[in-house]
C-alpha cells in the first residue's frame, strides 16, 4: 500500500509596515480632501473659553447658520456672529476661478471666496483644521487655498430595497457635506419598493411602497429564508422638497432616479397593465433582477412621462435619471405590442426597442429643460442625443460614451460600490459581494487611463454607490460609507497630486476618524485590522502580518484538528522576524491573529503539496476580482460562501488558461480546481476542464475535456513538471435569468495536486 503525504511549510512574518505618527507632521495637511496649497506658519490661533466672534459681513446667510451649528455640534464652541465685529473675516472676490477659497489664519482668520458654495467649502476646511480640546481648542496660524477639479462628486443612496426615513436621509446628506460631495444620487423606484408619492397614480405608493415579506441572509443561500413581515414606506412631496432644499443648504444638488424599463416590479405590483402580460405580482421581498418590466406599449411611455412631469417640479436639478439597467428582454421577445413597435419603428431588436424606449423619455424632459441620465446600458442598440452616461460595469462604457461626445459620470463597479465588503475578515458583516478596500477605493481617477486627452472633458466627475439590499439600518450605512468616502473625496476633489496612501492613512487615523467620532458616525474600523499578505516562500507559502500601529503586539494561535498543534502560539511584535518555521502534514489548521484591541483575523488554512508553486496566468482575470493575483490558487486559502472577492480569481473570458510549474519532474496522480457558483450573482460553473501535461513545455499530453464541477476532480497518473489548464466558461447566462444574454463571471479556488 502506497502512502501518499501532502507537505507545506508556513512561515509567518510580522512587521509593521506604517510607522504613523501619534502628530500629524505640519508639512502634511490635516484637511480631506486635499487643498492645492497649504502651509504652516509658527504659533496657534487660539480660541479661548470655547467661544469666536465672526464677522458676518460677507458671509452667506445659510453658510453662517451652518458654521455656528456645525461648531456647536462638533466642538461645544459658541460662534457669535456681529456685522463688522469678529476674528473670522470674509471677502468675496470677483474675476478668481469658479468655487475657489482661500482661509488666512494669522493674528485673525481671513477667508475669501468665489462664490456662496466655495464659502461653505472653505468652512467645512476651516472645521478640521481645530485641533486641542474643550477649552484648549487651536488652529495652527497657515495659509489654505483651493478649488474642486471634478464637477461631479457623488453619493448615491438606494431607499428601495431597504426604506431610509427623512431624518435619516439628511443625516446622511450631512456626512456627505463634511467632505464636499455636491451631488446626492436618490435611488427612489426599484422592484422591491417605490418610495416617492404621485399624485396621479396613489396606488404606486399604497401597494407599490410595501412589501410583505424581505429575505434574510444572502441571495445565494440554499434554502432562502424570509422575514415574513409588512415593510416599506414613501415620501410625500412635501418630504421630497424639504429633502432637496435640506442639501441646497449644504450646496448638494439631489437628482432622482426613477427606474425604467427595468427593475419595476413595484410599479407593475400597483398598475400591472403597464406590463407586457398584464398579470397581477406583489411586491417581490427577494433581491435581483425579473423578467417582468414595463411593456414598450404608448399606454406605458405615457404612463411613465405622467410621472415624469410631477417628479420634475420637485427636482431643481439639471438631471433626472432613468436608470436603464439590467432590463431582461424575456417579456418583450414574447410580447406582440413590442413586437408591433420593432416592425413599425424599423428597429433591428429589443435592444433598439429599449434605445427607443429611452429617447422618448430624453425627448420628454429636454422639452421640460431637463437632461437625462442612466446607467451604462443606454449606450446599447444606440445612444440617446442628449443622454449623460454613468458608467458602472467598468470605465469600457464610459470611454465609449466620451468618444460619442457624450458627457459622462464615472462609477465603476470595481471601485465604487460600497455595497461590497471593505476587509477579509471572519466576521464582516454581510455583504452583495466583491471586496473593495480603503487602499482600492483611494486608487480611483474618474479619467480612465485608455482615454485619449481630447475626450478628458466629457469626464464630468464620479460617485460611489450604496446598493442596500444588505444594507439595512444608518448604522451599517455609515459603516459601508465610511472611511471609503473619504478616500472617495480625494480622486473627485484633489486638483493636484493627491498624497501618497500612506500620507492619507496618516491624516485619516490622526484626523478624520476622530472627526467622525465627533458626528458619532459608525465608520468601519477595518482600518486598524491587522494586515496579512500571503506570500511565496522557498518551500512554500508564508504570511506577513502588520499593522497601523506601531509595534502591534499580536497574539498568535494555531489549532489543529480541534487541539494546539507545534507551536501552539504566543505573542509576536513587529521587532520579531520569524515566529514558526515547521513542517505540517496531511491538514487543515486554523490560525487566530488577536491584535492588542482583542480585534480577530481568522485564517483556515489548507495544506498543500501546490503551496506556493510558480503559476503563469496566461487569460488574466479581471482587475475587480484579482486582490492576490496568481498566488490566490496555490495560497492554501479555499475560497468560501458568501463569496467575498478577495479570495477568488475572477473571470468574464469564455476561455481561461493557465500553467503550473511543479518545479521538477513528479508522478501526478491527481488535479483538483474549485470553482463556485452563485447565479444570483452572475458567477456560473465553466462547462470542462481539460488538463495538459507537459516535461517540457513543448510536447504535451493531453487528457480528456471534463465536465467542471464545484469540487472539481480528474485523475491524471501522468508524469511531468508542467500542467496546463484550459477552462471553457459559458458564454452567455440563459434567458430567463438574472443578467440574461451577458457574459457570466467565473470564479476559481484553489488548486490542488496529489503525487504519487
Amino acid at each position: 500500500m502506497i502512502k501518499y503525504a501532502i507537505i507545506s511549510v508556513i512561515t509567518f512574518l510580522v512587521c509593521s509596515n506604517t510607522n504613523i505618527a501619534q502628530t500629524i507632521s505640519k508639512t502634511i495637511c490635516p484637511i480631506i480632501p486635499t487643498p492645492g496649497a497649504y502651509q504652516t506658519t509658527l504659533g496657534k490661533f487660539e480660541i479661548l473659553e470655547n467661544e469666536i466672534l465672526i464677522d458676518s459681513k460677507n458671509l452667506p446667510k445659510i453658510v453662517g447658520e451652518y458654521l455656528k451649528n456645525q461648531l456647536q455640534m462638533a466642538f461645544s464652541i459658541t460662534a457669535n456672529l456681529q456685522e463688522n465685529h469678529g476674528v473670522v473675516h470674509f471677502n468675496k472676490l470677483m474675476n478668481v476661478p469658479q468655487n475657489s477659497y482661500s482661509i488666512d489664519v494669522a493674528t485673525d482668520i481671513t477667508i475669501n471666496y468665489s462664490t456662496d458654495e466655495s464659502c461653505f467649502y472653505a468652512i467645512n476646511s476651516l472645521l478640521q483644521l481645530i485641533e486641542g480640546q474643550k477649552n484648549e481648542y487651536y488652529i495652527l496660524k497657515s495659509f489654505v487655498s483651493d478649488s474642486p477639479k471634478f464637477e461631479w462628486r457623488g453619493l448615491h443612496l438606494d431607499v428601495s430595497r431597504h426604506f431610509y426615513t427623512v431624518d435619516e436621509v439628511k443625516h446622511f446628506i450631512d456626512l456627505m457635506a463634511l467632505y464636499k460631495f455636491n451631488k446626492f444620487h436618490w435611488h427612489l423606484t426599484d422592484d422591491q419598493g417605490w418610495r416617492i408619492e404621485i399624485k396621479q397614480f396613489p396606488k404606486l405608493t399604497e401597494i407599490g411602497a410595501w412589501r410583505d415579506s424581505t429575505l434574510i441572509g444572502h441571495y445565494n443561500d440554499v434554502p432562502r429564508v424570509y422575514e415574513k413581515k409588512r415593510t416599506g414606506g414613501f415620501y410625500t412631496q412635501e418630504q421630497i422638497k424639504e429633502v432637496v432644499e435640506y442639501a441646497s443648504k449644504r450646496f448638494i444638488s439631489v437628482i432622482p432616479e426613477i427606474e425604467m424599463p427595468g427593475h419595476s416590479r413595484a410599479a407593475l405590483a400597483a398598475y400591472p397593465e403597464y406590463s407586457c402580460t398584464g398579470k397581477q405580482q406583489e411586491v417581490p421581498g427577494l433581491w435581483g433582477v425579473f423578467d417582468d418590466i414595463y411593456c414598450s406599449k404608448p399606454e406605458t411611455i405615457e404612463f411613465m412621462k405622467k410621472i415624469l412631469e410631477e417628479i420634475i417640479p420637485l427636482f431643481p436639478s439639471e438631471y433626472v435619471h432613468i436608470g436603464g439597467d439590467e432590463a431582461p428582454k424575456t417579456r418583450w421577445h414574447e410580447c406582440p405590442k413590442c413586437q408591433k413597435n420593432i416592425k413599425d419603428n424599423n428597429l433591428k431588436d429589443e435592444h433598439e426597442l429599449q434605445s427607443y424606449f429611452i429617447r422618448q423619455m430624453d425627448t420628454f424632459l429636454t422639452s421640460k429643460g431637463k437632461k437625462l441620465i442612466g446607467w451604462d446600458e443606454i449606450l446599447e442598440g444606440g445612444l440617446s442625443p442628449n443622454a449623460t452616461v454613468m458608467s458602472w460595469r467598468g470605465e469600457e462604457g464610459g470611454i465609449d460614451a466620451a468618444k460619442q461626445k457624450h458627457f459622462v459620470v464615472m462609477s465603476p463597479s470595481g471601485y465604487c460600490y460600497f455595497d461590497h465588503y471593505q476587509s477579509g475578515r471572519e466576521n464582516e458583516p454581510l455583504a452583495i459581494g466583491g471586496f473593495l478596500p480603503l487602499e482600492k477605493v483611494y486608487q480611483f481617477n474618474p479619467i480612465p487611463k485608455d482615454l485619449p486627452l481630447e475626450y478628458h472633458y466629457y469626464i464630468l466627475g464620479g460617485q460611489a454607490n450604496l446598493w442596500t439590499e444588505y444594507i439595512q439600518d444608518m448604522d451599517k450605512l455609515e459603516y459601508m460609507t465610511f472611511p471609503r468616502a473619504i478616500a472617495l473625496s480625494q480622486g473627485l476633489w484633489c486638483r493636484n497630486q493627491k498624497p501618497s496612501f500612506e500620507d492619507f492613512q496618516t491624516i485619516l487615523l490622526n484626523k478624520q476618524l476622530p472627526y467622525l467620532d465627533r458626528f458619532n458616525v459608525n465608520y468601519s474600523k477595518a482600518v486598524f485590522y491587522p494586515k496579512t499578505e500571503i506570500i511565496r516562500t522557498k518551500k512554500g507559502v508564508g504570511l506577513i502580518v502588520s499593522s497601523t500601529k506601531k509595534s502591534e503586539i499580536f497574539n498568535v494561535h494555531i489549532n489543529f484538528d480541534g487541539s494546539p498543534y507545534g507551536w501552539g502560539g504566543g505573542n509576536v511584535t513587529s521587532n520579531d522576524t520569524t515566529f514558526l518555521d515547521r513542517h505540517i502534514y496531511n491538514s487543515t489548521f486554523i490560525i487566530t491573529i488577536t491584535s492588542s484591541d482583542s480585534t480577530k483575523t481568522v485564517f483556515n488554512f489548507n495544506s498543500s503539496t501546490t503551496n506556493g508553486f510558480p503559476l503563469e496566468l496566461i487569460t488574466k482575470p479581471n482587475t475587480k476580482f484579482n486582490v492576490r493575483g496568481d498566488l490566490a490558487l496555490v495560497d492554501g486559502i479555499k475560497g468560501k460562501r458568501p463569496w467575498k472577492g478577495d479570495q477568488w480569481l475572477g473571470y468574464s473570458e469564455d476561455t481561461i488558461v493557465f500553467i503550473l510549474d511543479l518545479t521538477s519532474k513528479r508522478e501526478i496522480k491527481n488535479f483538483k480546481l474549485g470553482f463556485l457558483e452563485a447565479k444570483g450573482s452572475w458567477i456560473y460553473l465553466p462547462e470542462t476542464v481539460q488538463i495538459s501535461v507537459s516535461s517540457d513545455k513543448k510536447k504535451w499530453a493531453v487528457l480528456k475535456p471534463s465536465k467542471a464541477t464545484e469540487y472539481f476532480s480528474q485523475v491524471v497518473n501522468k508524469k511531468g513538471r508542467y500542467i496546463r489548464v484550459q477552462v471553457l466558461a459559458k458564454t452567455k447566462i440563459p434567458v430567463g435569468s438574472d443578467g440574461e444574454g451577458t457574459t457570466p463571471w467565473t470564479f476559481m479556488d484553489e488548486l490542488e495536486i496529489e503525487f504519487k
